[in-house]
Parts: structure tokens; C-alpha cells; sequence
């Protein structure tokens, strides 16, 4: 298995400095995101892509996987084109693109909408030999956890569109991580981490992000069911808890690791 760690939650680092974050955690590269204020946006020229890739490596880190705006849902715009074509042209393998956050039905409507605009993803993951990928995201989005997103992804050609089961946002969605692995068997390609808890605000009820062990995600499940489908792919420690320094944040990058190779083994 391959971990990479998502550099979202390291916003205003410069690539050499992300690099030693990555190296010092113990991942082997960057899920990288490519997003406005980051080092490298979807609209950038090549070089910028190319310099990225070449700051990393030089590391000995790899770039399997690009993060791309969350709002990146549409595959005929210029900047989805200019971030594929780069990606194919530096040897990102994955793309994870936007939501299909959910506007309040019709459902069949709004799911045909989105699976036409797949379709149009796995055209250009064809053309550009990058792999598109949607990730399951909790809440008012479709896809939301792997059963639902085996709807959103049916008849598509699994070479060019793939899942990326988050075992959080899987778990507050209300089944195993080993249901919605199985729902999506054919386009299984990639797992973020989070573990989630419930917390109550303001006399509500919602999910926080905590580092793997400490909330309710099943890790005996999740690693019976990557041992059982034989996975050895990449692995995205998504972070997104919340630390009071990066020197806190790069320990804890570096305990969930740790936990999760010991679970995994």
C-alpha cells in the first residue's frame, strides 16, 4: 500500500517546505491539492505543474493523486481540461474532482445530470489517461457514502472513473466500510482516512474529524476488507482534525501512520 497524506491542511507552505513535512511524516508522497491559494491551481501553466512534481520527487516523494476544487464537477470547463492535461503530461495517475451536492430534487433529474457530466469525466480521463475519481462526502451531496454512489457510477468504464471510500464520512453514512468496498467493487480504487465522532453545538448534533482510533470508524473492519480485496493501492490520510501547531500536526500525522500500518498489516 501506498500512503500519501492530503496537503490541504498544509494551506501556505511553500513546495520545499511541504516536501519535508511529507518526508518527516513517513508517507511515501502528496495526495496534492491543487486548489486556489495552494502552490499549484487548476488553471496554472504546465510548468507550474511540472515544477511541483520535480520539488517532490527530488524528495524521493510521489504524486499519485491531485485533489481539485470542490466545486470542479464540470469536465467541459478549461481549467477541469488544463488540470487533466497536466496531470496526464507530469504522471498524476488520479484526479479527485467536485461534489454533486444535491439542489433539492427531482433526485432522478439531479442523478442524471450528474452521471452525464461522469461521462464526460471518463471521456477525459480516456483522452488524458488520468483517472478521474469521486469521493464519498457525508451530507446533502450524492454519492454520499459507497451504496449510493454505485447509482451515480453504474455502466461507467471503471478504467476511467473510480471510488474514493472515505472510511469517516462511510461510517457516519451508516454502513460497514466493508458494504460500501463490495457496493463498488468494479471502480474501488482509492481510500481516504478519517475518523469521525459525534459532537453536540448549540443543542445539534454533528460529526467532527479525529485522528484514526479515536472516534467510531471500525479499523478491524476497514483491514479485513483491504486484506480480503487483495488492496494495494493509495492510501490518503485526509488530516482534517484540527491541531494547535504543525509540529502537533506532523505528530499526529505521524501516529496515524503508525496506527494504521499496525491495522493494515
Amino acid at each position: 500500500m501506498r500512503y500519501v497524506y492530503f496537503t490541504k491542511l498544509l494551506k501556505g507552505m511553500t513546495l520545499a517546505e511541504t516536501a519535508g513535512f511529507l518526508k518527516e511524516a513517513g508517507v511515501s508522497g502528496a495526495d496534492l491539492a491543487v486548489r486556489p491559494g495552494y502552490p499549484v491551481t487548476p488553471t496554472d501553466p504546465m510548468a507550474k505543474f511540472e515544477e511541483a512534481v520535480r520539488v517532490l520527487r527530488d524528495q524521493g516523494l510521489s504524486v499519485p493523486l491531485v485533489s481539485a476544487p470542490t466545486d470542479l464537477i464540470d469536465p467541459k470547463s478549461a481549467a477541469c481540461r488544463n488540470l487533466f492535461e497536466n496531470c496526464g503530461k507530469v504522471g498524476v495517475q488520479y484526479v479527485k474532482i467536485g461534489y454533486f451536492g444535491y439542489r433539492g430534487g427531482p433526485y432522478s433529474r439531479e442523478l442524471s445530470d450528474a452521471r452525464a457530466k461522469l461521462a464526460g469525466f471518463a471521456e477525459l480521463a480516456q483522452k488524458t489517461g488520468v483517472r478521474a475519481v469521486y469521493h464519498t462526502h457525508s451530507g446533502a451531496n450524492l454519492g454520499s457514502n459507497g451504496e449510493s454512489m454505485r447509482s451515480l457510477l453504474a455502466d461507467l468504464d471503471p478504467h476511467f472513473v473510480g471510488a474514493f471510500i472515505d472510511t469517516g464520512h462511510q461510517a457516519v453514512g451508516g454502513a460497514p466500510f466493508r458494504i460500501a468496498v463490495d457496493a463498488v467493487a468494479e471502480w474501488f480504487a482509492l481510500v481516504a482516512i478519517k475518523d469521525m465522532r459525534w459532537e453536540q453545538a448549540n443543542e445539534r448534533w454533528k460529526s467532527a474529524v479525529v485522528p484514526a482510533g479515536e472516534g467510531i470508524v471500525d479499523w478491524n473492519d476497514v483491514g479485513k476488507t483491504l486484506k480480503r480485496k487483495q488492496f494495494n493501492g493509495v492510501i490518503s490520510l485526509h488530516g482534517e482534525y484540527e491541531t494547535a501547531s504543525m509540529a502537533e500536526r506532523l505528530a499526529k500525522a505521524k501516529a496515524e501512520l503508525a496506527f494504521l500500518k499496525a491495522k493494515f498489516a
